[in-house]
C-alpha cells in the first residue's frame, strides 16, 4: 500500500481532459485537498482553482509549494514540453507526468520516429524534411496516398492523410510555407499510410513498470464516416476488444518503449499513449502522446475500479510494480459537442441549455470550454462538452450518450452521429 493517507494534489490544465481527471482524483478516499491551475468553472465542482500559467515552471512550482502539494498531476502537453515536470522534481515534489526529455516522444514526431527505429518498435516508414521544396520533390518517390505530419505540437491538427500527391504538396505548403500550424510545422514528416482499425493504447508508467488501461478508439475526423478534416477528437469509446496475440504485441511495444527510454537515461513517469494501427502484420505505432488523450480519457477513466490517485502516486514514487489495475465490466462512450466552424474557424457556442436535463444515471458531462455566470452556462469556441455514458455494453452506453447529448443545446452545435457505431459485442480490432 502507498504510505499516503492525506494527499493534496495540484492538477494542471483547464479542459475536458482535466475535468475528467479532477473527477477521478476526487473519488479517491486518499484525497485531502484538490487544486487546479488554472482550472475552470466546471472543474471547480471538484477542485479549488488557482491563477497562473500551467506551462510556466516558476509559477507551477510556487503554487505547488504554497499549497503544500503532495503530488502534481500534469494534464496537457504544453507544460510537459516546457519542462514543468523537471522543475517540480528539482524542487523535490512528486509528479505524474514525464520530464521534458521523455515528452519529446510527443513534442517532436521526428525524434519519436528516430527513437522507434533505434529500439525496434514497429512503425510506419517515414522521411523527415526541413524545407518545403525538398519535401515536395520527394513526393514522386512515395505512393499516391501519403501522410503529412507537422513535427511539433499542433493540438491534434497537424496530421493530413492525403489521397493524392497534389494534396500532399498542398499540405506541405500549408505547414511549411503558410505556417498553418505555427512553429510546429517548421519541420515535417512524410509517412506511409497504413491501413486497419486504430486503437488508442494508454498505460501508466513509473519508469520501470507499466500497466495498460482499457483500450479505446477515438474518432478524429469531424464528420460521420470519417469524413472532413482532422480534429482534436469528436468522440471515443472503450473498451476495444483485441485478441490475445494482439495484446501481447501491444505489451511488447510498451516494454520496448519503456526499456528504450531507460537505456537512454530517461526516467519516464506518467501516462504513455500509443496511437496504434492494427495492420495485417500486427500493431504499428502511428504516434506517441505523453499525456491522456482527450476525449479518450473521458471514456477510459470512468471504467476504472482502481483508485486513480493511488495509481498516480505509485507512478510518481516508482512503486507501480505492486499495483494492479482493476477495470469495471461494461463500456463507456463519449460524444463530443463542438461549436460551429470547428476546427478551422470555430465560433463561440454561446448560451448552453439542457445540461441538467442531460444528467442521468450512468451519464457524465465533462466541460472542455465553458464558463458560468449567474448560474447560466456558456460555451467557448472549439470543443465545448464531452458527454460520456456507461452501459453494460457498447450499445447501451452509446444509446445513453446520444440521448444525453441530444438534450444539450447551443447555437450551431456540431457532433458526429456514428461514435462507437458498427462495433458488435465481442468484435476484435
Amino acid at each position: 500500500m502507498i504510505s499516503f493517507s492525506d494527499t493534496t494534489v495540484l492538477l494542471l490544465g483547464a479542459g475536458g481532459r482535466e475535468h475528467a481527471l479532477a473527477r477521478a482524483l476526487a473519488l479517491s478516499p486518499r484525497l485531502k485537498n484538490l487544486y487546479s491551475l488554472p482550472g475552470s468553472d466546471a472543474i471547480s465542482d471538484w477542485a479549488q482553482s488557482l491563477p497562473g500559467n500551467p506551462a510556466s515552471p516558476e509559477q507551477v512550482v510556487a503554487a505547488a509549494k504554497d499549497r503544500h502539494a503532495s503530488l502534481v498531476v500534469i494534464g496537457p502537453e504544453a507544460p510537459l514540453a516546457a519542462g514543468v515536470a523537471d522543475a517540480l522534481r528539482a524542487a523535490g515534489l512528486l509528479v505524474f507526468g514525464p520530464n521534458k526529455d521523455g515528452a519529446r516522444l510527443e513534442s517532436s514526431k521526428i525524434f519519436a520516429k528516430e527513437f522507434m527505429a533505434r529500439h525496434g518498435i514497429p512503425a510506419a516508414r517515414s522521411q523527415a524534411f526541413e524545407a518545403a521544396a525538398a519535401a515536395k520533390a520527394a513526393l514522386k518517390d512515395w505512393p499516391e496516398t501519403v501522410v503529412v505530419k507537422a513535427d511539433g505540437l499542433a493540438g491534434g491538427k497537424g496530421v493530413f492523410v492525403c489521397p493524392s500527391r497534389a494534396e500532399a504538396a498542398r499540405a506541405v505548403d500549408f505547414l511549411m510555407e503558410q505556417e498553418g500550424a505555427g512553429q510546429a510545422g517548421k519541420k515535417i514528416l512524410l509517412e506511409e499510410a497504413l491501413s486497419g482499425p486504430e486503437i488508442s493504447a494508454l498505460a501508466v508508467c513509473d519508469g520501470k513498470n507499466f500497466r495498460l488501461l482499457p483500450f479505446a478508439r477515438d474518432h478524429k475526423r469531424l464528420q460521420d464516416g470519417d469524413a472532413g478534416p482532422n480534429t482534436g477528437g469528436m468522440g471515443a469509446f472503450a473498451p476495444v476488444p483485441v485478441s490475445e496475440e494482439a495484446r501481447a504485441a501491444i505489451e511488447n511495444i510498451f516494454a520496448r518503449t519503456l526499456g528504450g527510454l531507460r537505456a537512454e537515461g530517461i526516467d519516464y513517469r506518467g501516462v504513455l499513449y500509443a496511437g496504434l494501427m492494427m495492420t495485417a502484420r500486427g500493431p504499428k505505432v502511428l504516434e506517441f502522446n505523453c499525456r491522456f488523450g482527450d476525449p479518450e480519457v473521458q471514456a477510459v477513466l470512468p471504467l476504472l475500479k482502481s483508485d486513480f490517485l493511488e495509481l498516480a502516486l505509485a507512478c510518481a514514487k516508482g512503486e507501480l510494480g505492486r499495483i494492479r489495475v482493476e477495470v469495471a465490466l461494461g463500456a463507456c462512450v463519449c460524444v463530443v459537442l463542438a461549436s460551429r466552424g470547428y476546427p478551422q474557424n470555430p465560433a463561440p457556442a454561446g448560451k448552453i441549455a439542457g445540461l441538467e436535463a442531460a444528467r442521468d444515471s450512468g451519464v457524465l458531462i465533462f466541460h472542455s470550454s465553458t464558463a458560468v455566470s449567474d448560474r447560466a452556462w456558456s460555451g467557448g469556441a472549439g470543443r465545448v462538452i464531452g458527454v460520456s455514458a456507461l452501459g453494460k455494453d457498447l450499445s447501451e452506453a452509446r444509446r445513453r450518450a446520444y440521448a444525453a447529448a441530444d438534450k444539450i443545446q447551443f447555437a450551431g452545435k456540431v457532433l458526429r452521429r456514428d461514435v462507437a457505431a458498427g462495433m458488435p459485442a465481442g468484435a476484435e480490432a
